[in-house]
């Protein structure tokens, strides 16, 4: 059977979950959304919004009550040499400090990938895509 004679695919209906109206969600806010049974940690940085995975994988503490901060990197871009980088995108587990990039939830020296969660603002409503 050709390509051309495959039935077409259903694509999954994907879901907008309110969060928060935008003035109430200002830069340096997070919340905690529950989707049935699954935490979802959003946050307000700097205005752009970002939803990650709300909890460690290490010992399941709240991401969602973890600090932001920046890390210090050392590899061939800084041409081996340490310095301070993503100043306000990291986000410390506050169980055993792990830190996770809040863009794409992946975890610093870990080969470990915090799940990442669409967030939309749509009629001043901020909004998670399931």
């Amino acid at each position: 059977m050709s390509s051309d004679n495959r039935p077409a695919r259903k694509s999954r209906r994907q879901r907008k979950i309110p969060v928060a109206a935008v003035h109430d969600f200002p830069p340096g806010t997070r919340m905690e959304v529950k989707v049935g049974s699954v935490q979802i940690a959003v946050f307000n940085v700097a205005g752009d919004f970002y939803a990650l995975y709300g909890r460690c994988p290490h010992q399941s503490a709240p991401l969602s009550r973890g600090r932001l901060q920046g890390t210090v990197i050392c590899n061939a871009d800084t041409c081996w040499e340490t310095e301070w980088a993503y100043e306000g995108e990291v986000l410390v587990c506050p169980g055993h400090g792990m830190e996770y990039h809040i863009r794409s939830g992946k975890a610093f020296g870990y080969d470990l990938r915090l799940r990442t969660y669409e967030v939309v603002v749509e009629e001043g409503q901020v909004k998670l895509v399931l």
